[in-house]
This record gives structure tokens, C-alpha cells and sequence, in this order.
């Protein structure tokens, strides 16, 4: 076992020495220098940092998602759509719509991260991956072994449930408990790389969630707790080396103080704290060009080593179709770029559809355009009066001595 200090970074990485398996010759190793570097190049692509001695298990340590690592990572005690996977597995239990999400991103060239997730109300899954390839593989005197490189790949694959008590068939008579939720998360990691770095574990994750729509004029609060890698097996290396997941405790709790306004917090019994806040915008000018909302997001991660920024935004358009961004800054890496791309289904749950029932969904927020007035055409002027029909002209009183009626230009 040995430790590698990186500035902010401090990562405790299990390395296969030699004497393990009783030749050098059978196993070349990695030069000291270059373990190092490696390890502290992999912690600082995935952005960990967040938790003082984290190990290369922490690919699951990362903030999952667009949405959730804008809001600064605040979502245990929020988990209000299918990354309630990830987040708080109890929570999948009050969920009013399924959805699918899906990013991949290129970490400063060097390595690949992707994250594919659906859930709905009681079940989700998640695949989560981290690969880098083409890793320089030196011996001890800091020469090329064998073809010069290998590579390093982490899978990690999460299946999740949550159930209330009001599902329950006598918690509709539990009064205000009808609204807790309980919920387990499993998941699975996997570590590819040479032979005797490779592995794989699994851990189990409870959780609960508390929902109350109103209260105290405050509109849905809620609030999470989840014990992480409570039950489970440490990742299992190829040469007899084993590496538990560390046990964790995270309480989160989130409200709406306005209409299209939410703000959440989480804290981890390690010290690191999440905060976030999200403000939905909805316009009828919005709606106009197809957008049924717009939400800006901000959030801060804040760890005894590490403070972390996320701000970004989500589109929401009709059919189903929602786009995520988040801009994560980082106090020794560039600016990090996410982003996300999901759709919501039209039913609650995955399961409706398997088993042949309806299940719909609430309808969409729409926003109602105001009813436009149609120009109105301009007046026709009206064509003017004809004039008077002249009259007959007046005859020449012929019997008036005093009258010329040949010679006089007043009579016709």
C-alpha cells in the first residue's frame, strides 16, 4: 500500500509489487516515479479531490450528472428524477416520471468518461466507465516493457430500487409515515488493467427518504439520508491484493421557498459539504420556439481540500427531449464542460410497460401563449355620394313679355 500526494490531491492506491509474486521478472513493474504520476493524473482527470485518502474506487465518489454536479453535488435529499439511482435509491419511490440520460466526455485528451442511467418510480439502473489508454509501461530503470503501454479501465454498474410505505398494503392508514420511503442500491465495479492490478466488488447501499408537500408555507420539503458501501465485498485484485469500499454516511434535505425555485444541501460525515440551488424559468416566449422551460442552476462543493463551482442550465422541450449543461470549475484544473442529453417518457415507471398496464405520467407543464388579436383589415373608404341628379331644367315662361327665351343665355 502506498500513498501519493498531489498538491490539493491525496489518493491512497494499492500498486502490485514484485515481491508479491515472487518475480520481478514475471511482472514488470511500473517505475515508482511513474506510478505516482499515473495515479495522480487519474484522480486529477476525473476531477476527485473532493475527499481527502480516496482511492481508485472513487469512481464512484464522482458527481454523477449535468444537473445534480451543477447543483454542487446537493442531491441526495432532492433526487427528484431518475439520477435517484445515484443519489438516494429511496427516493425513486415518489418519482412521477421515467427517464433516460447519457453523457460521455474527454478529459484533457487523455482520458474517457461516460455515464448511461434510466429510471423511473421503484427501479432504476445505471453504467458509469472510466477509461485511459495508452499508459507509458516502464520497468524500475524507467525503459519500455513489452509493447511500451497498457491501459486502465473502471466499469461500474448500479441496479436500485425504492419502495413508500404507502405502497404497502395497510400504509395508506400510517398518516404522515405514508410518505417515507425506503430504497437499496447495488452496485457493481470492475477494474481492468494488467493482470495483477485487475479486480472486481460490489457494495450495498440503504437509504431513506422523507416527502411533505407543505409545510409551514415551505412547499415540498424533503430529506435523505444514505448509508454508502454499508454491506459488500472489496474489489479483489489479480494478485491476492484486496481493497474495501470505504463506509460513508450522507444526509441531505432540499425545499422550494417560491414557485420554480429550489435549494439543496448535503453533508457527508467526512466533512464535505454540498450546496445548490435551481430557479425554473417558464415564458410564453419560450414556448414560441418549442422550450417548455428554462432552469439556471449554481452550486458549490466544498471538502477539506478541495472547493469546487458548478453553474449551468436545463432546457426542457416538448416531446420529451431535455438538455443539460454544467461548467465545474476546479482549483488546479481548467474548466470542465458537461454535457447531458435526456428524454422523459410518458409513463412512471419501466416497469408499467413490461407488465402491460398503463401507468401515465402527469401531463407537462405547458405554458398557455396569450391569445394574439388578429390585425384587423383596414376601412374601405367609401366611394362619396353621387351628387343630386340635376333637375329638369327650368322652361322659358314664353307668354312673359318682359322674357327673351331665344336670346337670353340664361334659359336653355
Amino acid at each position: 500500500m502506498r500513498q501519493f500526494q498531489g498538491r490539493s490531491v491525496q489518493c491512497t492506491v494499492w500498486v502490485p509489487a514484485a515481491e508479491a509474486s515472487g518475480s520481478s521478472a514475471r511482472f514488470p513493474l511500473l517505475s515508482r516515479r511513474l506510478q505516482a504520476s499515473v495515479v495522480v493524473l487519474l484522480i486529477l482527470m476525473i476531477g476527485v479531490g473532493a475527499a481527502s485518502a480516496q482511492t481508485l474506487l472513487s469512481l464512484y465518489e464522482l458527481e454523477r450528472g449535468a444537473r445534480p454536479a451543477a447543483l454542487g453535488g446537493a442531491f441526495s435529499g432532492l433526487a427528484d428524477d431518475a439520477y435517484a439511482v445515484v443519489y438516494n435509491p429511496a427516493a425513486l419511490a415518489f418519482l412521477e416520471r421515467a427517464s433516460a440520460h447519457g453523457l460521455v466526455e474527454s478529459r484533457f485528451g487523455r482520458a474517457v468518461y461516460g455515464s448511461v442511467l434510466a429510471g423511473g418510480r421503484h427501479l432504476g439502473v445505471g453504467l458509469v466507465f472510466l477509461s485511459v489508454s495508452n499508459i507509458p509501461w516502464l520497468d524500475e530503470n524507467g525503459k519500455p516493457v513489452q509493447s511500451g503501454s497498457f491501459d486502465f479501465t473502471q466499469v461500474g454498474f448500479t441496479v436500485a430500487g425504492g419502495i413508500s410505505l404507502a405502497d404497502l398494503p395497510l400504509g395508506a392508514g400510517l398518516g404522515a409515515l405514508q410518505n417515507l420511503s425506503v430504497g437499496l442500491r447495488a452496485k457493481i465495479l470492475t477494474v481492468s488493467t494488467l493482470p495483477e492490478g485487475s479486480g472486481a466488488g460490489f457494495a450495498l447501499d440503504p437509504a431513506l427518504f422523507y416527502k411533505l408537500d407543505n409545510i409551514g408555507g415551505l412547499s415540498d420539503l424533503r430529506v435523505g439520508i444514505v448509508l454508502e458501501n454499508l454491506l459488500g465485498v472489496g474489489v479483489n485484485y489479480g494478485s491476492g491484493h484486496s481493497e474495501a469500499f470505504p463506509i460513508g454516511l450522507r444526509f441531505g434535505a432540499s425545499l422550494s421557498p417560491a414557485p420554480g425555485a429550489i435549494v439543496a444541501a448535503d453533508i457527508e460525515a467526512n466533512g464535505t459539504v454540498h450546496l445548490g440551488g435551481e430557479y425554473k424559468l417558464s415564458n410564453a416566449q419560450f414556448a414560441r420556439f418549442g422550450l417548455l422551460s428554462l432552469a439556471l442552476r449554481g452550486g458549490v462543493l466544498i471538502s477539506p481540500s478541495l472547493v469546487q463551482v458548478g453553474v449551468g442550465f436545463g432546457a426542457r422541450l416538448r416531446g420529451g427531449l431535455q438538455l443539460d449543461y454544467t461548467a465545474l470549475t476546479h482549483s488546479e484544473l481548467p474548466l470542465t464542460h458537461r454535457l447531458e442529453v435526456a428524454y422523459r417518457f410518458g409513463f412512471q415507471s419501466f416497469l408499467c410497460p413490461l407488465l402491460g398496464r398503463p401507468c401515465p405520467a402527469p401531463e407537462e407543464e405547458e405554458v398557455i401563449l396569450p391569445p394574439t388579436e388578429e390585425p384587423q383589415p383596414p376601412e374601405e373608404e367609401l366611394p362619396p355620394p353621387p351628387d343630386d341628379p340635376p333637375s329638369d331644367p327650368p322652361e322659358c315662361p314664353g307668354d312673359d313679355p318682359n322674357v327673351d327665351c331665344d336670346n337670353d343665355p340664361f334659359w336653355p
